[in-house]
């Protein structure tokens, strides 16, 4: 059991992306330039989702945004580590991410699940 946590810790024999790429500049630099800027959208995002619902105290299901967020930046988050693992042959710890990922996004969508039939009973905004 205690060898299972020590490989986050230990990139023993892998080697980083960037290798992958032959260290082609141009190459290296679109993945960089296009995780970062995706990052960066998925950062935005979720700033503003809390910024909706701290201004409209009527909507209901605020939960659902904040987990939306969780979700966003968790992925925005993954995209960053892909950065990070061109250089740094971490793959451990990014699968972890992923799978902290995958369990925020299974979450959300279970929730969403649950409250459909809920926000499909709101009135239309035009009724409201």
């Amino acid at each position: 059991m205690p060898t299972f946590f020590n490989y986050p810790f230990h990139s023993n024999g892998f080697v980083a992306h960037g290798h992958c790429y032959l260290w082609k500049t141009g190459l290296v630099w679109l993945h960089i330039i296009s995780d970062a800027t995706i990052a960066l959208a998925y950062y935005s995002i979720p700033f503003l989702l809390i910024y909706f619902i701290s201004k409209r105290k009527d909507v209901p299901f605020n939960g659902v945004f904040l987990l939306f967020g969780a979700f966003i930046i968790a992925c925005g988050t993954g995209h960053l580590m892909d950065i990070w693992t061109l250089w740094h042959p971490d793959y451990w710890i990014a699968g972890g991410l992923k799978a902290l990922t995958a369990i925020i996004s299974i979450y959300t969508a279970f929730a969403l699940f649950y409250l459909m039939p809920q926000a499909l009973t709101l009135p239309s905004p035009a009724q409201l």
